[in-house]
């Protein structure tokens, strides 16, 4: 994502000779920073399930319960871009051990928290962590392996255990309240959090990481893009729960994010040293992959949702037994990695990107199909299955692609901006989807229709909405690749910004 300097060169091929040689620990490093990004995704779910068994222990009001995710993902989405701009300024090695410490720390604090508010600060904590990870991690990523085919297999990899952080959360949520506590599903992070700290700093022990000076900080631009995209997921969070036409928690919140992210634009066209250069946005490359981004978070997030409630709604599910129904779409799209991979590698992002796109088109039409008396192996394993691997198919592209462009110096304010994406494209999805599908099923139980039956036509416009925003993706796909090279072992130096 994007960072600021003086440019060292992009683009057009460069040798090896204009470039330091690749950090021979690099593979080890991306095994910690990649478990890293793994311990925040299987946070961002696991916490879902095991809501109301924290409810219940901490006595702890409707209202109260609501922020334990919405506090978390306002400061996750909110401080992103910053996050990734300091990871450009102040060095990535930092940035990602600072933000990685924090969500531990905070993890530890969620584990004891003894009330609702403690737990309130101690999850806007993690999501403030998980904001300076997420994109100092990515951009971590992409600077340390060449551009070419082992920064394509990384980022594949990176893809693949995100991708099985979100599912596992699914699964782990429910099992871990179950059979420990829902303390536990912090507990975890410990581990996850220590070992990735102490991996990182062995691995990146003596590498210069001098920081990046500015004529000035941005602060204007920092706390408008900040309060902007607070106020906006803010909006969008609150859609399901008070509808499209709440003034106090949609329709204010929205018009002042539009003022803000207006506000933001002026300021940064007009700084000296922004926090955002705004004619990043004029590489293909880094628009394409964002858009990208928003759209397959959106039918991710919107087919764990609706899937979800058919399983539990219409079949009859539990909900434990509903997350392990979810556990062949990780599956497939773990599987799917390596050949995405070596197809990308042989004929570049945009097959791959394509075939994804049309994939979860064709899996969203199967789950449109599913009858109120169905079963799971032939009315939803087979959706699934596509439906894992058109997603990866989908992420690893314009995880590649959007960094492809981009100096070394903006990588990580470019990573904000990708992970950014990610985040509102799964609130705007959901929001969306859930409401529009939850309002359909309440009009049809007012004129009297059974509850399966309401539930079912309900589940059925959500997965057509969905299908419409997977259609976007398919035209995204086509229109904003350009057919590009294959990737190669060669290394290109990052073109002038």
């Amino acid at each position: 994502m994007d960072t600021e300097h003086p440019a060292p060169p992009t683009g057009a091929a460069a040798t090896g000779h204009d470039q330091d040689p690749p950090d021979p620990r690099r593979w080890r490093l991306l095994v910690f920073v990649a478990l890293a990004q793994f311990m925040v995704l299987l946070d961002t779910t696991v916490v879902n399930l095991a809501l109301p068994a924290i409810q219940t222990d901490l006595a702890a009001s409707a209202t109260a319960t609501e922020w334990f995710l919405t506090g978390y993902i306002l400061c996750f989405g909110g401080l992103m871009l910053l996050g990734g701009r300091t990871a450009d300024r102040w060095g990535r090695r930092r940035t990602f051990l600072l933000g990685a410490a924090l969500f531990t720390a905070a993890s530890l604090l969620c584990a004891l928290a003894d009330g609702a508010g403690l737990l309130i600060a101690a999850r806007a904590l993690q999501g403030c962590g998980a904001a300076f990870l997420s994109p100092a991690a990515m951009s971590l990523v992409t600077t340390t392996f060449p551009h070419g085919r082992e920064r394509t297999t990384a980022l594949a990899v990176w893809a693949a255990l995100a991708g099985l952080g979100g599912t596992l959360g699914v699964v782990a949520g429910g099992l871990i309240t179950d059979t420990l506590s829902w303390r536990w599903i912090f507990y975890i992070n410990l581990p996850f959090g220590l070992a990735a700290v102490t991996g990182v700093l062995l691995l990146t022990s003596g590498r210069r990481e001098p920081a990046t000076p500015g004529s000035r900080p941005d602060a204007l631009g920092a706390l408008t893009v900040t309060t902007g995209l607070a106020a906006l997921v803010y909006a969008l969070v609150n859609i399901q729960d008070h509808g499209w036409d709440s003034t106090a928690y949609v329709i204010a919140p929205a018009l002042a994010a539009a003022a803000l992210l207006t506000t933001f634009t002026v300021v940064e066209l007009r700084a000296a040293d922004p926090l955002m250069p705004m004619r990043m946005f004029a590489t293909r490359s880094l628009t394409t992959a964002a858009v990208g981004r928003v759209l397959t978070s959106a039918v991710q997030a919107a087919v764990l949702f609706l899937s979800s409630y058919y399983l539990q709604r219409t079949l009859g599910y539990s909900t434990l037994r509903s997350g392990f129904a979810f556990l062949p779409l990780g599956v497939a799209a773990i599987a799917v990695t390596a050949p995405a991979t070596r197809v990308m590698h042989r004929l570049g992002p945009r097959p791959v990107y394509l075939a994804g796109a049309a994939g979860s088109v064709l899996g969203l039409l199967l789950l449109t199909a599913a009858p109120q008396h169905g079963h799971y192996l032939p009315h939803i394993l087979p959706a699934l299955l596509v439906l894992g691997v058109a997603m990866q198919c989908c992420g690893i592209p314009v995880n590649v692609h959007g960094v492809s462009d981009i100096p070394e110096h903006q990588q990580g304010i470019a990573s904000g901006v990708l992970v950014s994406a990610f985040q509102i494209g799964a609130s705007l999805g959901l929001a969306t989807v859930a409401t529009s599908a939850l309002s359909r099923t309440t009009a049809q139980l007012s004129q009297g229709t059974a509850p399966a039956a309401a539930w079912l036509d309900g589940l059925h416009l959500g997965f057509w909405i969905t299908t419409g925003i997977a259609v976007l993706n398919l035209i995204n796909a086509a229109l904003g690749l350009p057919g590009r090279q294959p990737a190669t072992d060669t290394a290109r130096a990052p073109q002038a910004a």
